[in-house]
């Protein structure tokens, strides 16, 4: 037969059964909760993942459509003849994705601004003209003009300094050191390593600038801005441009062009009325993904295809929506 225990030891047999029970319960409970922000960090993930994926096609889709457009304007209309009254250069406002999100898309003709691989020119008259293009932008947007040279040296295929620039010497003992590429110009951010080069500046002169594969340098008349056509010779003033781009402009002919703006004359050679590359820039967001894509497009002369050269995924995106707020004074 077995002893009852005294009262006193059996509490103490139910304290410690106890114990052990919220014991059990408490590392259940601490599993549990791990298992759950563990499952709800992976749900977060893969919704993440499926917004961002989502958004990434649809900016592919809208280069796509950028593509499509620029085929068509090609097909059913004069194909030697581009200007800012075209489909592909109407600039649209933000738009809504299926009450997911949004998508924004600016298009830019690159044939109307000056290309800077133009620096890198074999034919000396190409290479000083563009340099002294260069160097009128800079000294109206009040940049140091040396950073002309810069740039110059920074594609040139020589180790020789010209003017106010900088080749491998200065570029070695900067932390961390780094040389002179000696070849065209590829991404814009290059423009930052620049000797002189400042940030705020570098900024400021992207607007006006741009890098076309190749070092001819024709500017389109119907797209450019005042800037670029005011530094294009010492003849022609901000003015002058200001006149010619505030107004709708659709020539058909340099000839045209001239003959209405004959201080144009001296460098009617560098002037075009139609363009082949094109920049689109895309921002899309859906739910909290968000996508920013920039694609150099070129356009065949012969059948208009489109094609994609570059595509750039961490240029910043600003929109060109502006909103005005006011408040009123209590």
């Amino acid at each position: 037969m077995y002893k009852r225990l005294p009262p006193i030891a059996e509490v103490k047999q139910q304290g410690i059964a106890l114990i052990s029970v919220l014991l059990v319960v408490a590392v259940l409970v601490a599993i549990t909760t791990r298992l759950l922000e563990d499952h709800n960090l992976v749900v977060h993930h893969h919704r993440a993942t499926f917004e961002q994926n989502q958004a990434l096609q649809y900016a592919y889709g809208a280069e796509a459509l950028a593509r499509q457009v620029l085929f068509e304007d090609h097909q059913s209309s004069d194909p030697k003849i581009d200007h800012l009254g075209e489909p592909w250069a109407k600039q649209l406002p933000p738009f809504e994705l299926d009450d997911i999100g949004y998508m924004e898309t600016q298009v830019r003709d690159l044939n109307g601004c000056l290309n800077l691989n133009a620096l890198a020119s074999n034919d000396e008259v190409v290479l000083k003209r563009t340099l002294k293009r260069l160097k009128r932008m800079l000294r109206e947007l009040q940049i140091d003009e040396a950073l002309a040279d810069n740039a110059r040296d920074w594609v040139d295929r020589d180790s020789k300094v010209q003017g106010f620039g900088a080749e491998d010497n200065s570029y070695l003992g900067k932390y961390p050191p780094y040389r002179t590429p000696n070849s065209k110009i590829f991404h814009v951010s290059e423009l930052y390593l620049l000797d002189i080069a400042k940030p705020e500046q570098v900024k400021e002169l992207l607007p006006f600038v741009c890098l076309l594969p190749f070092a001819d340098n024709k500017i389109n008349v119907n797209t450019a801005n005042t800037l670029t056509l005011a530094t294009l010779d010492d003849g022609i003033g901000v003015g002058s441009a200001e006149a010619i781009t505030m107004t709708d402009r659709a020539y058909t002919s340099v000839t045209d062009f001239v003959r209405d703006h004959p201080e144009f004359s001296a460098v009617a050679d560098d002037l075009t009325v139609s363009s082949d590359h094109f920049g689109l820039h895309v921002q899309a967001v859906v739910g909290e993904g968000s996508v920013t894509m920039y694609s150099h497009l070129a356009r065949n002369k012969t059948d208009g295809r489109v094609t994609v050269l570059q595509r750039d995924f961490a240029k910043l995106f600003r929109s060109s929506l502006t909103i005005e707020a006011s408040t009123e004074a209590e």
